[in-house]
């Protein structure tokens, strides 16, 4: 399982803007941030945490309004 600490490493670290879960894949597989298992769909996995933590007062990430699923964290 991705970590919420991978997540918030490849926001902070490697992009000054909002990023897509596609873009946010690509960097964790670039660099090694977590093994990618066959039979899997990680983008779909990814995507799934990211709107389900972005929900309410208590999540940690921000879906930026509109038709992109853009994501930052929350400030």
């Amino acid at each position: 399982i991705l970590s919420f600490t991978n997540l918030n490493q490849v926001l902070e670290n490697y992009s000054d803007a909002p990023m897509t879960p596609k873009q946010i894949l690509q960097v964790i597989e670039a660099e090694g941030l977590k093994e990618m298992r066959s039979g899997t769909s990680p983008l779909a996995c990814l995507n799934a945490m990211l709107h389900s933590n972005s929900r309410g007062g208590e999540g940690l990430f921000y879906k930026l309004p509109g038709r992109i699923s853009l994501f930052t964290l929350k400030a």
